[in-house]
């Protein structure tokens, strides 16, 4: 209790403190936020990672000391970042059950907040490592939670406790589905908003539990593919628009591709569409050699055939609506017709388009970046276009306007490449294959399209050519 004399100078003192002047402002604002931050990094953060000379040498030390059976003589300073240490090195501090135990004595000993929660960084930034080590991490899943429940440290260690608690970060099972989950039910697809959620972010956002999560999205994705499993993974694995984890490349490519690889899923358009313009705007058009070689790279070829067969119909689908607007409907109607029961019967390998100047201009304003389409050079006529079709070992030249159909065999000596950025038309129209036996000229004119005179020697012509048939009511019109 306070003397008389006491209570007598705390009051004097109070009504000094009341007369004195203060600024408003009494530290600087970066001094204050500063000050604010370190406050918040007690109870949340991850104090800040040692240079990596240091993990090194700490590193080393630890290691030499547990082959010699001596990690009492080990410093302080050196058990305080040797979470750092644990994953580093060709051999892994980690795997040997006998430190990880030793260690972890320390910590629950010392009870100092900062050390689990630089464990706690480590083992979500490492977490790959489960795979080759799972008791290791079982070990330090059990730590952790053990942690959180210890009266010295269940404050200081609240947040990391509750994130567990809503997403299962530290289960000694590894399972991923809640956190997958939360990244579509609780954030929305908002990776900013998942990542303050589950403390996924700065370098945890690119590595270890944050790649794991997004490899059991793409699961979820192969195994039942939705509209929200594959936004799933649209949103989760662009980062800046660039690919979150870029070694994931071709399997975020496969896992998309993949239920229609297996054939066993019937295509949803919306679901499909989704798919096809999302890889597209990603890795671009597979059938141009210059991605191919880059954002399709080392993708496997049953994959490239599902995006090559879309591709088809997107190819056919814009080469009509081109046409549609520049040749004379008599003209173009019946070949249209003709064409399209190929592609509806998935009978067209390969199909690609080569546009004039003038249709050049009027894809680009029509479709934008989303058309893929070589350019035609040499013609007399701006507006016209060639459809470029492969059957089976035959290519086809379909010409807009007036032109014939050519074709030839894929290893024939003028046979004009698919997907070639250019063309000149005498390539187009090179010597080709005789498609009516009584004409003296190669090719066909498109004569009689109302009876469907050259659509049914043409058809007869790709079916002894190839043995691929069609029957007349499949286009008429």
């Amino acid at each position: 209790m306070l003397s008389d004399s006491n209570i007598a100078q705390t009051k004097d003192r109070i009504k000094q403190f009341h007369k004195m002047k203060l600024s408003i402002q009494i530290l600087p604002v970066p001094v204050t936020v500063k000050t604010v931050e370190s406050i918040s990094a007690q109870f949340s953060g991850t104090p800040k990672a040692p240079a990596p000379f240091e993990i090194e040498a700490t590193y080393t030390r630890l290691l030499l000391a547990f082959e010699h059976g001596n990690l009492d003589a080990i410093e302080q300073r050196d058990w305080k970042i040797a979470a750092y240490a644990l994953w580093y090195g060709g051999e892994k501090l980690g795997s040997k059950i006998d430190f990880l135990k030793y260690y972890l004595h320390r910590l629950k000993q010392q009870s100092l907040p900062s050390n689990w929660r630089r464990m706690i960084y480590v083992y979500l930034r490492d977490f790959k490592y489960r795979t080759d080590f799972p008791e290791s991490f079982v070990i330090l899943a059990k730590a952790i939670q053990s942690a959180f429940a210890t009266p010295d440290l269940k404050s200081r260690l609240e947040q990391w406790r509750i994130r567990h608690e809503k997403f299962g970060l530290f289960t000694e099972s590894f399972d991923l589905k809640r956190a997958a989950n939360a990244f579509s039910d609780v954030a929305q697809y908002d990776w900013k908003l998942f990542a303050s959620l589950t403390g996924l972010d700065g370098e945890l956002s690119f590595t270890g539990y944050a790649e794991a999560i997004g490899l059991e999205i793409l699961n979820q994705a192969i195994s039942n593919p939705r509209k929200d499993t594959v936004k799933a993974v649209q949103q989760y694995h662009i980062a800046d628009k660039h690919l979150r984890f870029s070694d994931k490349r071709v399997q975020v490519i496969e896992a998309l591709l993949s239920p229609w690889v297996r054939n066993k899923y019937i295509p949803n358009d919306e679901v499909k569409k989704s798919v096809q313009e999302w890889l597209l705007v990603q890795f671009h058009d597979p059938r141009l050699p210059v991605h191919r070689e880059k954002g399709w790279r080392f993708v496997g070829e049953p994959s490239l055939h599902v995006m090559f067969r879309w591709l088809v119909g997107e190819s056919l689908d814009q080469f009509f609506a081109i046409i549609d607007q520049m040749a004379l409907e008599h003209q173009w109607k019946y070949r249209k017709a003709f064409w399209k029961a190929y592609h509806e019967k998935g009978l067209l390998d390969a199909a690609w388009v080569a546009l004039g100047p003038d249709a050049k201009y009027y894809a680009k304003k029509i479709f934008g970046d989303s058309l893929s389409a070589g350019e035609l050079e040499g013609t007399t006529q701006g507006n016209q276009s060639v459809l470029i079709v492969r059957i089976g070992d035959l290519i086809l030249a379909e010409w807009s306007h007036n032109g014939k159909c050519r074709a030839w065999k894929s290893d024939a000596k003028f046979c004009p490449p698919t997907y070639q950025a250019k063309y000149i038309g005498s390539a187009l129209k090179a010597p080709s294959l005789q498609i009516v036996e009584t004409h003296q000229q190669d090719g066909i004119s498109h004569q009689g399209s109302e009876n469907y005179r050259w659509q049914g020697r043409l058809a007869d012509f790709i079916y002894d050519q190839t043995g691929i048939r069609i029957q007349q009511r499949d286009f008429r019109i």
